[in-house]
């Protein structure tokens, strides 16, 4: 499933809307890149205004390892290089319920803790130096070459079996797929539309638990672009 397109033209993200047969409550998914043109975070916080109910991602409360991780592309040197802007904090704000099911600081950091040795100490030594040669080499054209598919964030494709990319990835994957479960227990019967706002890393597992599971499935999609080339 192409969630996130990189062409000639730009980077582009695939808005999906899931329905279920029998049932009105639907789900409306927006892939997210953390990093993009100003125009495409409007786009998102107006079509957000048109929902029942949005899940957003978003650790709950302070953690020193997301700062240091997230480095990489908060970055002032390489927004000012690239020309682009951070997703907004107050993307959520449009006058719609909001639900978080993320993991809490103290949390991450309970779990960051637990990673061996070796592992934390090359991301200490990784992530910096990675944020520097952005700094300093960063193109939106190399930022987009490593989009392509579902990758959400401006990091280099990490290799398999790393702790934190589980524990960034698929465990919290498995918060988002319990609380979108829970919304469909409760409200499936009610004739909502729900926004799921979350980094396109998260997306494939969500469509296909909501399909595995409940029986949704995309039944429309429609491109908004991030940033052009």
């Amino acid at each position: 499933m192409d969630i996130i397109n990189v062409n000639d033209i730009g980077v582009r993200s695939v808005v999906l809307e899931l329905r279920r047969k029998g049932t009105p409550c639907r789900f409306t998914i927006y892939p997210m890149i953390h990093l993009g043109e100003a125009s495409f975070y409007r786009e998102v916080s107006s079509r957000l205004a048109r929902h029942d109910l949005i899940v957003a991602e978003g650790i709950i409360g302070p953690s020193p390892t997301t700062t240091f991780m997230t480095q990489v592309y908060t970055s002032r040197k390489l927004r000012s290089r690239l020309g682009l802007q951070l997703q907004p904090q107050d993307l959520y704000d449009v006058g719609i319920p909001v639900v978080t099911p993320d993991m809490t600081g103290p949390e991450l950091e309970r779990r960051w803790r637990a990673i061996g040795l070796p592992e934390r100490a090359m991301w200490y030594t990784m992530t910096p130096a990675f944020r520097l040669y952005l700094d300093v080499f960063a193109s939106r054209e190399m930022v987009a070459s490593h989009l392509q598919l579902d990758s959400d964030t401006l990091a280099i494709e990490e290799p398999s079996g790393l702790e934190l990319v589980e524990i960034i990835t698929d465990q919290r994957d498995v918060l988002l797929c319990d609380a979108v479960t829970r919304i469909h227990t409760e409200r499936c019967e009610e004739d909502i539309n729900v926004a799921v706002v979350y980094g396109a890393a998260h997306v494939a597992p969500l469509v296909k638990h909501l399909g595995v599971r409940h029986g949704y499935v995309p039944r429309s999609g429609e491109w908004l672009q991030v940033f052009s080339l």
